[in-house]
């Protein structure tokens, strides 16, 4: 099958100029910064095993004294181990410059024999942007929603190029209430709990967020707040910013007006900071229309799949394996003389995984 270019000659006769003055990127969202919300296993080629010790308590006793020679309250923990499996992946794209020689843009491209080289051209500048973004998107939405299944690579097969993701591994092993997430009933109409990204009123965020805390363990309870993280759909996160900031709340106009005047980024809650999930919104809508929607978001009481949830967890809990710190290091573009094209690869390990199911809790709206 012939290769597509990676960059498309949208023009047409709607371009006037003499060359390209500038190109004005669109921006792409990053709800994520993968070094600040996960743990990073470097250097893992295929498997990385992870020991896991669990807590020691009940082990003290009364001394009695000299004749005191066994321990009543003996007590013991078993050494596990998770598996973090990675995969093989590749970034393989091309760029042609044939594409657009026939538009002036061809006044940016190099003189000479080597034309066709677009090596220092604004247009790889572009391209190279365009890829960096590309993979760290990728990166998120893969590691929440990666999934083998064949009927998912029907869709996107996208989404099975790092493995499974902790949608997949968490509602396989059982950390939040089996396989499905705690459901919470809440007065936002019934579209906006199965239409991905609904507007939801600010006491149903509430309600999530307070109903996570509470039935959270006290293993995740007492990890101190800035060491966890809440990952949510954007409306969630919405729906709290407005709960923070309405005039008939008491306290909340203070709040609003400080967060306005200094552009704060991040919210909080009860000193845990949000991570507004984009990648999730486009995960959702491609799974359910696909008829594929994950089992950790499938609400089995009110038999809908929600579309709006959180996931609160430690950020040590959450487990990234690759064989580079940074994918974008292992990216090259290079100029090819017998096809007369730009090639555009990189190729690294990428999986995740999850340790305890009791550092980790959410729930879905329903």
């Amino acid at each position: 099958m012939a290769a597509t270019d990676i960059a498309q000659n949208g023009l047409g006769g709607l371009y006037r100029g003499t060359y390209a003055s500038g190109i004005m990127l669109e921006p792409m969202f990053h709800s994520d910064d993968i070094m600040r919300n996960y743990t990073i296993y470097p250097n893992v080629k295929f498997k990385q095993n992870i020991t896991m010790a669990p807590s020691l308590s009940s082990i003290t006793t009364v001394n009695a004294g000299c004749t005191d020679v066994s321990d009543t309250c003996t007590n013991s923990f078993s050494v596990t181990q998770k598996v973090l499996e990675v995969e093989n992946v590749a970034v393989k794209q091309e760029q042609c410059w044939d594409e657009f020689k026939s538009e002036v843009i061809v006044e940016s491209y190099r003189n000479g024999v080597n034309m066709p080289d677009l090596t220092g051209t604004q247009l790889a500048d572009v391209i190279i942007n365009r890829v960096r973004n590309g993979i760290a998107n990728d990166m998120v939405r893969n590691m929440w929603a990666g999934d083998n299944a064949a009927a998912v690579v029907a869709l996107d097969c996208t989404y099975a190029s790092m493995g499974d993701g902790l949608w997949v591994s968490l509602s396989a092993g059982g950390a939040i209430n089996g396989t499905q997430m705690n459901e919470v009933t809440g007065t936002s109409g019934a579209s906006a709990k199965i239409t991905v990204g609904a507007t939801i009123v600010p006491s149903d965020a509430i309600l999530m967020l307070e109903d996570t805390f509470n039935t959270a363990s006290s293993a995740l309870a007492a990890i101190p707040a800035s060491e966890k993280r809440i990952f949510c759909t954007p409306n969630v996160y919405n729906a709290w910013y407005s709960a923070l900031t309405q005039v008939a709340s008491a306290g909340s106009v203070d709040y609003g007006h400080s967060e306005s005047q200094v552009g704060k980024q991040r919210l909080y809650f009860r000193g845990v900071e949000l991570v507004p999930m984009y990648e999730w919104d486009d995960a959702l809508t491609m799974l359910g229309t696909g008829g594929q929607f994950p089992a950790l978001f499938t609400a089995a009481t009110a038999g809908i799949d929600a579309t709006c949830g959180l996931i609160y967890t430690a950020k040590a809990n959450l487990f990234i394996g690759t064989d580079v710190t940074n994918p974008e290091n292992e990216l090259k573009m290079f100029y090819d003389e017998v096809s007369d094209k730009m090639y555009v690869r990189a190729g690294f390990t990428m999986g995740f995984q999850y340790g305890w199911n009791s550092l980790v809790n959410g729930c879905v709206l329903v």
